[in-house]
């Protein structure tokens, strides 16, 4: 019964976990899409502030997880592939975190002419983290349904790639002046990055799951 005990604390922290990384990824395309609506600094700054309490909180609930799995809360074997989960996962909030923080400390600015393709590529990000979410939560006890939400993630990052292609590609044929080009480029890139850190993730995953299955 204490085995079990422990077990549900972990599947529920983990859970707690996955909402706060989902709340990262909310407020990262509500800061994107506020910014461009009406180019509200001081409501930019508001969001910042709340990604980043939602990020500590998400690293809090992870440290206490890493706690569980050394108190022996699960066998050995899990406990070594939800570490390497986490630690790859984390890195999701992070760059949420980084990519509103890029936003707000560097002033940048952007043209309303990429506007529909920029908030085309945050909601292929935001769609392609949530599949890596679902993936995630089912991984240890619906390995089929893992496995196909893993390729709904990898469709996803390929065509946030090729949205990020095509907008780089448009800005340095524009007449912008040189230095806006660099920091509109980089921060697509920040933005598309998103995606990577969500496929990692989902690479992750699908290693798991061929473990379990051998």
């Amino acid at each position: 019964m204490l085995f079990i005990s422990k077990q549900k604390k972990v599947e529920s922290s983990l859970a707690d976990y996955r909402q706060q990384v989902s709340t990262c990824v909310e407020i990262f395309e509500r800061s994107f899409l506020e910014y461009m609506k009406n180019d509200n600094r001081k409501q930019l700054e508001k969001n910042f502030l709340a990604i980043h309490k939602a990020e500590s909180i998400a690293d809090d609930i992870r440290r206490e997880i890493e706690v569980m799995m050394y108190s022996k809360a699960l066998f050995p074997e899990s406990r070594g592939d939800i570490l390497g989960l986490l630690e790859t996962m984390d890195r999701v909030p992070n760059q949420a975190e980084d990519t509103v923080q890029m936003l707000l400390n560097q002033h940048i600015s952007i043209p309303e002419t990429y506007h529909s393709q920029i908030i085309a590529l945050i909601d292929i990000c935001r769609r392609c983290a949530e599949a890596m979410l679902e993936s995630s939560s089912k991984l240890f006890n619906d390995f089929t349904s893992a496995t196909i939400t893993i390729g709904k993630v990898d469709e996803l990052e390929s065509e946030a790639d090729q949205i990020e292609e095509s907008i780089i590609e448009q800005i340095f044929a524009s007449d912008m002046e040189g230095y806006k080009k660099i920091l509109l480029r980089d921060i697509v890139k920040q933005v598309a990055t998103l995606s990577d850190r969500a496929e990692n993730v989902g690479d992750r995953i699908r290693i798991i799951v061929a473990k379990r299955r051998v």
